[in-house]
């Protein structure tokens, strides 16, 4: 790679890293909700 390709390449991964976190954070957050969803479900089969 040129040496100009090299530096793009480094500013789209210095611009994308937050972005990347959010995703990930995102995911964490999902999952969490995923699985208080389940426990919820888990309560009401219980109170039935």
């Amino acid at each position: 790679m040129d040496e100009k390709a090299v530096r793009l390449q480094a500013m789209l991964e210095e611009a994308l890293k937050p972005i990347i976190e959010k995703m990930d954070t995102l995911e964490n957050e999902v999952k969490s909700l995923r699985k208080g969803q389940e426990e919820l479900k888990a309560m009401i089969q219980e109170d039935k």
